[in-house]
């Protein structure tokens, strides 16, 4: 009896361990899966997961402003803009959260900081308050997106009204 004993116990102790190897094996498997490269969500709302320009003004001046996405998504946004009669172009970087919340510092030599940025997006409007880098003048920006038309729907559209002046000619 001690004989039958001492096998089962023995082959319990093989199983367990079989088992217990297997376990491991799964949560290395599971560890190396979940210490892979992480993906990166961007944080900020879907219309601005993609480059998007924006027209509007900044006080009484007409701008424009294109952002897009860093190469790091979760290192935020960057782009310029631009006011309407002026060719240079000024540098924007900072954060658009996902509820809207936009926080933009400008550079108009590309090294100093020279505004700040503080809106919220509704509906397609972003707006909020332009301020200088001393805090010394403030002004409100209202900017709405402007939607990109896709290139092969212009070229699809181009082709159909192409199609109709031949068949009218006809």
């Amino acid at each position: 009896m001690q004989k039958i004993f001492t096998v089962s116990l023995i082959a319990t102790l093989v199983w367990a361990a079989k088992v217990s190897a297997a376990d491991t094996v799964n949560q290395v498997a599971v560890a190396t899966v979940s210490t892979s490269a992480p993906v990166v969500v961007s944080s900020a709302p879907i219309i601005f997961q993609k480059p998007v320009v924006l027209r509007g003004t900044v006080a009484d001046a007409r701008i424009q402003v294109n952002l897009r996405p860093k190469e790091e998504v979760d290192e935020g946004h960057e782009g310029e803009y631009f006011i309407f009669g002026n060719s240079h172009k000024i540098l924007l970087a900072g954060e658009i959260e996902k509820d809207g919340v936009l926080f933009m510092e400008e550079s108009v030599n590309g090294t100093d900081i020279s505004g700040q940025w503080d809106g919220k997006l509704e509906g397609d409007v972003l707006a909020g308050t332009w301020m200088s880098a001393d805090g010394a003048v403030t002004k409100p920006f209202s900017l709405k997106i402007i939607p990109q038309v896709q290139k092969s729907s212009q070229k699809q559209t181009s082709f159909k009204a192409g199609q109709k002046d031949v068949a009218s000619k006809q």
